[in-house]
């Protein structure tokens, strides 16, 4: 194995913890190890599964991870991208983590991208994606890991920026492993995300229209909002970006898109808004 995919965690005691007993985990050979002997293998891809209870993503496959790498590395997402890195080069930050990163785009963006130097930790609970993730990873510095939301194998206040980039969220678990002075942003989906997509299917989803509230009150019950901005584009769409589009956004997992003409579909609204949130002082 490469020694720089085993460098990347060797000081992985400062911030992992054991997903057995919670005691620190240190990198000894190809290993992350605690002192009660519980012991992880880095793969030779150069991440490691701290993952105790193995779940089948159902809805997510190597495919739709692939699909959306395609529509992330053309560009349609560099708008929110921008927003992400002026946000952290602005700011004290060193240690970020990266929640559900799915193929790592973000992640490995911000590596290339930053003007500071940050230490960056990135997970999903697919293993497929974290492996996507790994090969795009080229200066081979993100953290790479597969594990559980609900348990982070995270030590306490040991992380300075969470991002949740539309992804789910575990305030509780959260507020343990931000400092004090922490800040988790969390990106959510506008109300006309996706809005092409969504008239086409109306008649086939739960609520015609989107409304995020219930996400932002949900935030605002664990962290004070510090900063909320709207963050949107829209941008023409290839055949190929087409199809990969509509195969990647869970918005479809449970239409059959088979009986639906996409062929007029010729862009699309990436609309968010981006939540900036400090942890609530008693």
């Amino acid at each position: 194995m490469n020694n720089d995919k085993i460098k990347r965690f060797e000081n992985a005691d400062e911030t992992f913890r054991c997903p057995i007993c919670r005691s620190y985990l240190k990198l000894k050979e190809k290993s992350l190890k605690c002192e009660n002997n519980h012991s992880f293998d880095i793969a030779k891809q150069g991440y490691i599964n701290l993952l105790m209870n193995s779940k089948k993503q159902k809805l997510y496959d190597k495919s739709s991870f692939e699909n959306r790498r395609l529509i992330l590395e053309n560009g349609f997402y560099d708008h929110i991208l921008k927003e992400i890195l002026l946000f952290l080069n602005n700011n004290s930050i060193n240690k970020v983590l990266d929640i559900g990163c799915g193929e790592g785009f973000y992640s490995n963006k911000i590596s290339q991208l930053s003007s500071r130097a940050l230490e960056i930790f990135a997970f999903d609970i697919a293993k497929d994606s974290i492996v996507l993730a790994t090969k795009e990873d080229s200066d081979r510095s993100v953290k790479w890991f597969v594990s559980d939301l609900a348990d982070l194998p995270i030590q306490n206040s040991s992380i300075d920026c969470i991002l949740d980039i539309f992804s789910p969220a575990n305030y509780n678990e959260f507020n343990r492993i931000l400092k004090d002075d922490g800040f988790l942003l969390k990106i959510v989906p506008g109300e006309n995300h996706l809005k092409e997509i969504r008239a086409r299917v109306k008649d086939k989803l739960n609520k015609e229209d989107y409304s995020n509230k219930d996400v932002i009150n949900c935030f605002e019950e664990s962290f004070k909002i510090i900063d909320h901005k709207k963050v949107s584009a829209s941008y023409k769409l290839s055949t190929e970006e087409r199809h990969a589009l509509i195969h990647m956004t869970p918005l479809l997992f449970n239409i059959d898109m088979e009986k639906i003409d996409w062929n007029d579909m010729s862009s699309i609204t990436i609309d968010a808004e981006m939540l900036i949130g400090k942890k609530l002082v008693p």
